[in-house]
């Protein structure tokens, strides 16, 4: 059975986008990796599957494998057999920068292709003690994003430590969105709302280094709702040169009707970080009452583009942790005296410095808190203090407990 087409969702702006970028890409002399003394060609790459893609998988993992031990056998043949056998497949990956398919052919079940592997010349010098390679040795063109095309070529990242003489790390952070509906996941489904509202988010509130995924067929080979939950750097090593990234963050958003007081959207932020770490945070969105789903998904993704566009052009070493900062945040209180009761409380604590009422209701009181310190500092402190706190985009809602 031939997969079916896969028709990702684009908006005009994003097309209009395409376009442009193809324009000056095809103005732009021919770009090539350079065969040479860290490359392996003529691998044969050859598997079957429960399906095109699971075929396709396996047959590039062995194919990475294979062309590991053909350089390292040439390079170091004295050393190649204890090489080999201390080099885990995981290891590989991260070595090969990128291959070339040369030939290739699929049936509903089973994958052959001829490719050429590029390794990262660092990485196996180092692995096997010879002197550093000269730096025009380095594959420096970027790749094209379809791999089915006979002569097409993928680039991998490098993880880890960047050598002195390489680029510089990229800012450039693809998203990968997730919907949770509670029984199962969506990832490249086209009736994701969450990822397909991030196009557009990505291009109005990323500043240029967010990034949505296509979902075509490479992505998908990649990673999918089956397996997104234990997606790692290294799973996902291809992604980060087909897209020109320097970080992947998957979000998983769940909207919770049930929250207290209002449905709230709830989106998990994993930053996947070298070594098969993951650096995990929460942003929630309680739904106001002139939104609708959609709507809230829409403010939600732009937010998010805006804080990781601020996140990566913040230098980390000027953070003034003792500039004062103000934050909107609002409070069920029965009466005045509950409200003078809790600012009061509030007060104690060394990094709230100041609490201004901007309006209290019979039921809600809105005010802004004054504070020194992170954001994490401050709602460590709000907890402490009795309070459940939740964040709604760029302010607080409080809850007495």
């Amino acid at each position: 059975m031939i997969p079916p087409a896969i028709v990702p969702h684009y908006s005009y702006k994003t097309t209009r986008l395409a376009s442009l970028l193809l324009l000056v890409f095809l103005s732009l002399p021919g770009l090539a990796w350079a065969a040479g003394e860290y490359s392996v060609d003529n691998v044969v790459a050859d598997a079957s599957g429960k399906d095109t893609t699971d075929a396709r998988t396996k047959a590039l993992a062995a194919g990475e494998n294979d062309a590991f031990k053909q350089l390292i056998t040439r390079r170091a043949p004295a050393k190649a057999k204890d090489i080999i056998a201390k080099t885990p497949a995981r290891e590989v990956s991260v070595m090969v920068r990128g291959f070339e398919v040369i030939d290739e052919k699929m049936t509903a079940d089973h994958y052959h292709a001829t490719l050429r592997y590029n390794f990262d010349p660092h990485a196996i010098q180092s692995l096997i003690g010879e002197p550093a390679p000269a730096a025009a040795a380095m594959p420096t063109a970027p790749a094209t994003t379809t791999a089915a095309t006979s002569g097409a070529q993928i680039q991998k990242p490098m993880i880890g430590p960047m050598p002195a003489d390489a680029t510089p790390a990229r800012k450039a952070v693809l998203v990968l969105p997730v919907y949770n509906e509670g029984t199962s996941l969506k990832l490249w489904q086209d009736d994701n709302k969450w990822r397909n509202v991030w196009y557009d988010a990505a291009l109005e509130a990323g500043g240029g280094l967010v990034v949505a995924p296509l979902g075509d067929f490479d992505d998908r080979v990649d990673v999918d709702d089956s397996n997104i939950n234990n997606a790692t750097a290294v799973s996902l090593a291809r992604m980060y040169g087909r897209y020109g990234v320097g970080q992947i963050y998957v979000l998983s958003a769940f909207y919770n009707q049930k929250a207290d007081p209002k449905p709230t959207l709830e989106v998990t932020v994993k930053k996947l970080l070298p070594a098969g770490k993951v650096e995990t945070s929460q942003m929630n969105y309680t739904i106001h009452s002139t939104e609708t789903l959609d709507t809230l998904l829409v403010r939600a993704s732009n937010d998010i583009a805006r804080s990781i566009y601020k996140l990566q052009t913040i230098d980390p070493n000027k953070i003034e942790y003792d500039r004062l900062k103000d934050i909107n945040a609002r409070v069920n209180t029965s009466d005045i005296r509950e409200w003078e009761s809790l600012r009061k409380r509030l007060l104690t604590h060394g990094n709230i410095v100041g609490i201004k009422l901007t309006s209290i209701s019979f039921y809600e009181t809105t005010m802004t808190i004054t504070f020194k310190g992170t954001a994490d500092m401050l709602g460590k402190t709000l907890v402490a203090s009795g309070l459940r706190v939740m964040q709604d985009g760029d302010s607080l809602v409080l809850a007495l407990r």
